[in-house]
């Protein structure tokens, strides 16, 4: 699965790096400027787990589809 998932990321312009995580968290693959990188591979999946904790409907109890936080210099796309 992860392969054609990185064929996809490897063709964003100027992406310098990706992480790609199971439901539990844990690594599946990582490249670039997030290879490797567990420290902030588990503070990108407390993000989700806090955001995934919001619900986008005022009565009900509706999950996020996409989820993107923009930084001064880069922008994490979920």
């Amino acid at each position: 699965m992860s392969t054609s998932i990185n064929k996809v990321f490897d063709n964003v312009p100027d992406c310098v790096g990706y992480v790609i995580m199971n439901e539990d968290g844990s690594v599946e693959h990582s490249h670039g400027d997030l290879q490797n990188n567990e420290q902030d591979a588990n503070q990108l999946y407390k993000i989700v787990l806090c955001a995934a904790k919001v619900s986008v409907h005022p009565t009900k109890q509706l999950a996020f589809k996409r989820f993107t936080s923009a930084f001064n210099f880069f922008n994490i796309i979920f």
